[in-house]
């Protein structure tokens, strides 16, 4: 079994904005900071994530990040609004991944499973490529599926787009599962 965490693996979250005030809003870059993800065989993967670790790293215009977008302040006010208002962290503490396959298909890996997040559990698909000798996965989740209400402020004016990318980067030179 091969094991990964924070400190040898990167997972993160971006979501993207919506709504007649957009353009004063940002797209944003969330780091997962604390999660662990096994891998056994070619078809075993297990991950749990801590949903109280998230922080915001920086606003991203234009495809490039931007780090002096947001203040101390602006990222500490996010990740509350994050943790309370959106995932209700108190309640709900971690999220599961669990595969049931993985198949190799020509350079990359289609990953199945099951995936508990907010009190709901639902299957999902997503693939895994190499990228140089990094092993990234990447999976869109459609947050009402889950439950979740995305946040959305000034009446719906500003608001974040209910699916949201989760990007997991392993380092490595095998497939998904070590």
């Amino acid at each position: 079994m091969v094991r990964f965490d924070q400190s040898t693996a990167r997972c993160r979250i971006f979501t993207y904005k919506e709504g007649l005030l957009s353009p004063f809003a940002h797209d944003l870059l969330i780091d997962v900071g604390s999660f662990a993800i096994e891998l056994a065989g070619e078809s075993m993967i297990n991950a749990r994530f801590d949903t109280g670790s998230l922080r915001v790293c920086c606003a991203i215009v234009g495809g490039q990040e931007r780090s002096d977008l947001l203040s101390d302040s602006d990222r500490k006010d996010i990740e509350k609004t994050i943790r309370e208002g959106v995932l209700q962290t108190g309640t709900y503490r971690e999220i599961a991944f669990r595969s049931r396959s993985v198949a190799k298909e020509d350079s990359t890996y289609l990953v199945r499973g099951d995936l508990s997040l907010h009190g709901a559990e639902k299957e999902i698909t997503f693939s895994v490529r190499l990228e140089g000798s990094d092993r990234v996965a990447e999976a869109r989740l459609h947050l009402p599926d889950y439950g979740i209400k995305p946040f959305s402020a000034l009446f719906g004016a500003v608001r974040i787009k209910p699916d949201i990318l989760i990007r997991v980067t392993l380092p490595g030179e095998r497939g998904p599962a070590g």
